[in-house]
């Protein structure tokens, strides 16, 4: 790796602070736009995801590591699950901040760290500073093609909206601006790959040892990708053998040893969730099928077929390091594609190799090659531009032109706090319901409600709910239409206390939302007694 001088250093920082800046206009806007008598949430996509981690952070709250699901009412012994938001919760404990402050400076801190990694981890690959710079800008704010479909009036291509605006797996930027934790994991995988590639150089016992330190962190975060890793470094030593003509020996030993560490892990997590049949059933509702190629090669749009020069180039060079990119590009493109249920997990990362492979194309392809047509000598002498300011006119084109799907993406989460999008917020009357909740009851006591707020509950009071998350929740359809029905005026008493019962429910949460789905007055029934209200909200306890 070439030395980083302080400017550099300097810029890199500045460039991820602006990233982080750029990220939190969202938030931001939602904290400060909420209406008179409402909440914000405090996130802008994925919200059940981002509530089951708040759920997770407030078991962290406690004293012990062992996760249990918080969407759904089956009792369960739970396993060592979501490990980084437990230990979330006991930092936020420990520094006295409210989980949602702890939350989002942890989304900072994990998304500048894996700016900054991102920069040393490109370093290896490209030895001209200008280089390094482009790549790193790639990395930072690029996206794909999806702005153009926006542009033919359409929000989708063939049924299925642009990756650009929802697999935040898939690019630097959606990941700092959403999952804390995604970012810790690509920067793990990141600082892996930079540990794998030294000591495949140096064969020093210390790479291999710390490399190893390093998968078991990424392995408790994400075990799903081991797989990628392993499959990126038997891809590598494949094309080292290509490129050698002879078996990497040595290199063989490295990655078996790399691909024996997490073992253990990845063993104890495939029990618990064969064991335990609530975890079960999340896994079985947690299908998560790659979009199409179609949709994958615009969703990288530009980069896309500049990489194509880079694969070509490091090919045909030689080049051992950036064979290492390629064998990301490949092993990733045919995981995601293969028939297992986390398939779309695969794309973790991808933007980064993609874009310094990219940048290999601009620089050995499109730079010396572009200013050479017809019409970029006509428009140069039109401009009156020497051949540094054309080179310069060509980088910035490129770099601006990869951008547009991220703008779209920031500006349309802002508008929707702006238009206050009624998912991202909540009635202070309902947050204090949920805050009566967290202080009255134990977590054990099951609450049934809208699943609007069974997504608030868990993640504000730490207690159980009948349902509220699309996948942790065992068979979510089927009990959709028992609350739908426990809330109808019509439905008889013989079946709410039947369902109470079976279930094991101990509070029923009864607002806004609750009042949309039926007329059911909790109040006219004996085996509801009022344990909380509002003026907006009763909270009654089943007295059964």
């Amino acid at each position: 790796m070439p030395q980083l001088t302080r400017r550099e250093i300097g810029h890199v920082v500045g460039i991820g602070l602006v990233v982080l800046t750029i990220s939190s206009i969202p938030c931001l806007l939602g904290y400060r736009s909420a209406a008179p008598g409402t909440e914000f949430g405090g996130f802008v996509v994925d919200l059940d995801d981002s509530y089951s981690y708040l759920a997770a952070m407030q078991q962290g709250l406690g004293n012990g590591w062992r996760y249990q699901v918080l969407f759904t009412p089956e009792e369960h012994p739970g396993a060592y699950l979501h490990t980084f938001y437990l230990g979330l919760g006991k930092l936020s404990s420990l520094l006295g901040l409210s989980l949602m402050q702890t939350y989002q400076l942890a989304r900072l801190a994990c998304g500048l760290s894996l700016l900054v990694t991102t920069y040393v981890f490109l370093s290896h690959f490209l030895q001209d500073r200008s280089a390094r710079l482009v790549a790193y800008l790639l990395i930072s704010f690029s996206s794909g093609l999806g702005w153009v479909v926006l542009l033919s009036g359409s929000s989708t291509l063939h049924g299925l909206s642009p990756i650009d605006f929802w697999l935040m797996d898939a690019y630097t930027f959606f990941t700092v601006l959403t999952f804390p934790h995604l970012a810790a994991a690509v920067t793990l995988l990141l600082l892996f790959f930079t540990l794998a590639l030294r000591h495949l150089e140096t064969f020093q016992r210390r790479g291999l040892l710390f490399g190893s330190l390093t998968l078991m962190g990424l392995c408790v975060i994400h075990p799903f990708a081991i797989l990628l890793v392993d499959g990126v470094l038997v891809t590598y030593w494949v094309l080292l053998l290509l490129n050698r003509r002879r078996p990497p020996s040595r290199e063989a030993v490295a990655i078996a040893v790399w691909a024996l560490t997490p073992l253990p892990l990845v063993a104890y997590y495939l029990s618990a969730f064969a064991s335990d049949p609530v975890l079960q059933s999340w896994s079985a509702q947690n299908l998560l099928p790659s979009p199409p190629m179609s949709h994958v090669l615009l969703g990288y749009g530009i980069m896309s077929l500049l990489a194509v020069g880079g694969v070509h180039y490091a090919v045909q060079q030689r080049n051992e390091r950036r064979l290492l990119l390629v064998a990301w590009v490949v092993s990733a493109m045919i995981l995601l594609y293969l028939p297992f249920r986390l398939q779309r997990r695969m794309i973790e990362g991808l933007h980064v190799p993609l874009c310094i492979l990219a940048t290999v194309g601009i620089f050995e392809y499109v730079l010396p090659l572009a200013p050479n047509a017809d019409w970029m000598r006509r428009f140069a002498r039109w401009r009156g531009y020497e051949s540094t300011g054309l080179r310069g006119l060509l980088l910035y084109s490129i770099v601006i032109m990869t951008y547009p799907s991220n703008l779209v993406l920031v500006a349309g989460t802002s508008l929707s706090t702006l238009h206050h999008y009624p998912a991202l917020y909540h009635y202070r009357d309902e947050v204090a319901a949920v805050d009566w909740l967290r202080k009255n009851t134990e977590p054990t006591g099951t609450v049934l409600s809208s699943y609007e707020m069974g997504r608030l509950i868990p993640a504000r009071a730490g207690n159980r709910v009948f349902m509220g998350h699309a996948h942790e929740t065992v068979d979510l359809h089927d009990k959709e239409l028992l609350a739908v029905g426990f809330f109808q005026e019509s439905t008889s008493d013989d079946f709410r206390c039947n369902l109470l019962t079976e279930y094991g429910i101990s509070y029923v949460f009864h607002g806004p939302a609750e009042r949309q789905i039926g007329r059911f007055d909790p109040s006219r029934v004996a085996y509801l007694e009022p344990a909380y209200s509002n003026p907006s909200v009763a909270i009654y306890r089943v007295n059964l």
